[in-house]
Parts: structure tokens; C-alpha cells; sequence
């Protein structure tokens, strides 16, 4: 009986050791075993063939594999920039629009002669646009949350490839735009600003201009004793004033230059306002009437020339 079981053993160990060999073959020259079945093909052409079979079929996720084999196996190959290309197109088919982006970065770095290259900058853009719009960030493929840092990544890699490309100005303003989002004023300003120097004849320049302005004035929200950012803004909103005298923009400039004049005016008040409490009316008094003969238009100037003439009465001026 126990013979019995060692042979039928044996010739059960025997049929796996011979199916295992129908699918692995050892190869002298990778000096390893391969399975046919996953084995890149002979030649560039035929996976390259192989791959878009898949593609066609929309079947996403073996063509990305298929295309990327190419790639790995075949990197000097003329269909090899191709295939990195479809790579991210097969991404973009599965919605994983992380790995398609940086597919196609890896295709603009390795493959800079790609016949895609313009195509490809413009799909990175569109991408970008996605997060812009609340594409959510997948953590193990399972969509987690919107990411405008994100998007700011990827209109950041949009400008890299391309400074003066034909979609440089207008990653530089979205990029702005997303800082905003953010609620990072100062930086916003800085890309608008960037969009303004290095793209002066763009469509966009004098709308960038005018956020130039505007994030200078969100910088500064609250009335302070510094007023730095205040006066930054008040200066360029005076700079788009000058560049674009006939913008339909103006009126909206007109209004945020107000607003950021009865900003000062209150942080002076506030001031002059310390320095009554404390008694000192004459440093008060040098406050008040700077807000009065430099910031007449504003309603802070009708409390300041109250005050001063309060002090009058009480002769303290």
C-alpha cells in the first residue's frame, strides 16, 4: 500500500513539473526562465501590434502593460515613443489621469523628437484643467479628495516643457488662479506678475495684470499698523490703471483702490486712536491729519477731522 501512494505521488509530481514546463522556458540569452505567455515579442513592430489590439478593444489596462513592455524592452526602438504615448492615452482610458500625465512627462523627457510632443503638452494642460476643476487625488486607486496643489504641480511641469509654448501663459494664469483657490494671495500674485513679464503680448496679460492687484489687496484683508501690502497693492492697482487706461477692467480697479484706501485710512486711525488713549495728542494729531490732507476721499477722514477738532477745542494742537 505504501508503494502504492509513493508512485501515484510521484506521477502526479511528474504531470506538475510538466505543465509548469509548458509555460516556462528557460532562454540563454536573458540566462532565465520566461513564460511565453508574458514574454515581450520579437520584435518591436509585433508588440507594438499586439499592444494596440488591446487599445482598440478597450481593454486599458493590458494595453498600458503591453505598451509599456515596449518601452522597457525596446527603449531605442522608433515605435518606442509611440508607444509611451499610448501608454497615457490607455491611463487617460482608465480614468487614471495621475499615471497618464506623468506617462506622457515621461514621453516629453525621453522622447523630445516624439511626433505627439505638441499633443501631448496639450493633454498634460487638459489634465492639469481636471484637478483645476476637482479631479480627486487616488490613494491605491480609490478617489480621496480634490487637490488644487495638484493641479499646481502639473501646470508647473506644463510650463517647465515648454516656457514659451502655446500653453506657457496659460498654465502661468491658471497656476495664479489655483493659488488663489488656495488662498495663497502672495504667491498668486507672483505667477500673475510672471504672466505679465514674460508673455506681455498674451490674450491674458491684461486680466493677469489686473490680478496682480487684486491678490495684493486680498493679501492684506484686515486693517494693521503695517500697512506694507496695503500700499503694494494700492501700487499695482495704479500700474494696471496706467497699462490699461480703456480696460472694461477699470471700474472694477476703481473700486478695489477705494476699498484699499479706506483700508489705510482705518490703520491710521487706529493708530492716532493708541495714541489718544495713551494722551499723547499730538503724536494722535499728526495721524489724524495725515488721513485728512492725504486721504480725504474715504469715510475714516470724517472721524479723523472730528478728532481734530476736538483737539482744537481742548487745545491740544
Amino acid at each position: 500500500m505504501k508503494k502504492y501512494f509513493i508512485v501515484i505521488f510521484s506521477a502526479i509530481m511528474l504531470c506538475a513539473v510538466q505543465n509548469s514546463y509548458a509555460y516556462w522556458i528557460w532562454t540563454p540569452q536573458t540566462g532565465a526562465w520566461i513564460n511565453p505567455k508574458w514574454a515581450v515579442k520579437d520584435t518591436p513592430q509585433e508588440q507594438f501590434d499586439w499592444a494596440m489590439k488591446f487599445y482598440e478593444a478597450k481593454d486599458y489596462k493590458k494595453a498600458a502593460e503591453e505598451f509599456q513592455k515596449l518601452v522597457r524592452y525596446y527603449p531605442q526602438a522608433e515605435l518606442a515613443a509611440e508607444s509611451q504615448y499610448y501608454s497615457g492615452k490607455s491611463f487617460e482610458g482608465l480614468e487614471e489621469y495621475e499615471q497618464a500625465f506623468e506617462a506622457y512627462q515621461k514621453a516629453i523627457q525621453t522622447y523630445p523628437f516624439s511626433k505627439k510632443l505638441d499633443e501631448m503638452m496639450k493633454l498634460q494642460y487638459e489634465i492639469a484643467n481636471r484637478f483645476y476643476n476637482g479631479e480627486k487625488v487616488k490613494l491605491w486607486g480609490i478617489p480621496t479628495f480634490p487637490s488644487i496643489y495638484k493641479a499646481i504641480e502639473m501646470y508647473q511641469k506644463v510650463i517647465d516643457n515648454a516656457p514659451y509654448g502655446e500653453f506657457a501663459d496659460q498654465a502661468l494664469y491658471k497656476m495664479g488662479e489655483s493659488y488663489k483657490k488656495a488662498g495663497d494671495y502672495q504667491q498668486a500674485r507672483l505667477t500673475f506678475q510672471k504672466l505679465v513679464d514674460e508673455h506681455p503680448e498674451s490674450k491674458l496679460a491684461e486680466e493677469a495684470n489686473f490680478q496682480v492687484g487684486l491678490c495684493a489687496s486680498r493679501a492684506s484683508l484686515k486693517p494693521s499698523y503695517d500697512q506694507s501690502e496695503t500700499d503694494k497693492a494700492l501700487d499695482e492697482i495704479e500700474d494696471f490703471s496706467k497699462r490699461h487706461p480703456e480696460s472694461n477692467l477699470t471700474g472694477e480697479a476703481d473700486k478695489m483702490r477705494q476699498s484699499l484706501r479706506e483700508k489705510k485710512a482705518q490703520s491710521d486711525y487706529n493708530i492716532a486712536d493708541f495714541y489718544w488713549r495713551l494722551k499723547e495728542y499730538d503724536s494722535a494729531a499728526v495721524y489724524y491729519k495725515s488721513i485728512v490732507e492725504t486721504l480725504p476721499d474715504t469715510e475714516i477722514a470724517k472721524k479723523a477731522q472730528e478728532r481734530l477738532e476736538m483737539l482744537e477745542k481742548k487745545g491740544k494742537r
